[in-house]
């Protein structure tokens, strides 16, 4: 079963979300907050589809809390319609300049109101279609680099505001022109998907994030997570990969497809920005490719 789109109402009047929950009756999972305040933290906590705002508040008023979560990072791109008993053009100007979606107002029609949300949901859900497509790797089903620069800067700061690592390993598979030249471009294919597919099965955690970040170079980002943990990882993927046995006559290390990997984490005390950790980590991968191939670096010594 798919999962519910979520709602969440910031209404200072907690009637509201029990009209709506009676409207919908389980079709939609219907969460509420009573403040803009706690309904600015709710919506970060939560991630929801929509947001029903109320625009008089005690605390907030509708159109402060809508500044503040078009400020926020993770709720900027939440749809958001204001629930409202006023009707003035100049009021509607404002909060749609502000970036509200629509205005729905009170006392509410459950007739209307079900079908504009349910339009609004729709829509939402179709934007996110469009976007998880731009976000794809067409070949191997992973995240692009698209995706890979957009997490890592969003990953990289929060590990900053919330103090723990974020490491990175970049992964390059060994000799891989030599194997296309010999088996083909169709088996080139093959080994990208197959490669791929095996570094998946060692991300096991929601908050990991595996891209093709170009050609036959992928790359790892393990947020809140140490050195010593990302290294670990890296040998085990390095090990799962050679245990593929994908056959390379060509291979310089062993005759089958291998990968080098470097490893960087922001507990390195010379990484300031993001460019810092791809480079610290891209020059370890080849450290590890003039060592000999098949091998994790983290170190440049």
């Amino acid at each position: 079963m798919p999962d519910l789109q979520s709602v969440l109402i910031i209404d200072d009047d907690p009637v509201v979300a029990d009209i709506l929950e009676t409207i919908f009756d389980g079709e939609v999972r219907i969460s509420s907050a009573l403040s803009g305040r706690e309904g600015i933290e709710a919506a970060r906590a939560e991630a929801p589809d929509l947001i029903l705002l109320d625009v008089r508040m005690r605390d907030m008023d509708g159109y402060e809390t809508l500044k503040q979560l078009k400020q926020i990072t993770e709720t900027a791109d939440v749809p958001v319609v204001f629930l409202t008993a006023k009707t003035q053009t100049e009021d509607e100007y404002m909060g749609l300049e502000l970036g509200a979606f629509d205005y729905i107002s009170k006392p509410i029609i459950p007739q209307i109101v079900k079908v504009r949300i349910h339009n609004h949901l729709l829509l939402k859900q179709q934007r996110d279609q469009l976007a998880n497509m731009s976000m794809i790797d067409g070949l191997t089903g992973i995240a692009n680099r698209r995706r890979f620069d957009d997490y890592l800067d969003q990953e990289f700061r929060r590990g900053a505001r919330n103090h723990y690592p974020v490491s990175l390993l970049m992964l390059d598979i060994d000799d891989f022109k030599p194997f296309n030249d010999t088996y083909g471009h169709q088996s080139g294919d093959d080994c990208l998907q197959r490669i791929a597919a095996e570094i998946q099965t060692h991300s096991r955690r929601p908050s990991d994030l595996v891209a093709r970040y170009g050609g036959e170079e992928f790359a790892l980002i393990l947020p809140d997570t140490p050195l010593d943990a990302a290294i670990m990882l890296a040998e085990n993927i390095r090990a799962g990969i050679e245990a593929l046995a994908i056959t390379h006559e060509g291979a310089r290390a062993v005759p089958f497809v291998t990968i080098s990997i470097g490893v960087a984490s922001t507990e390195d005390a010379t990484i300031a920005i993001i460019d810092d950790l791809i480079e610290a980590a891209d020059k370890r991968l080849y450290r590890a490719k003039e060592s000999g191939r098949n091998r994790v670096c983290d170190t440049l010594e």
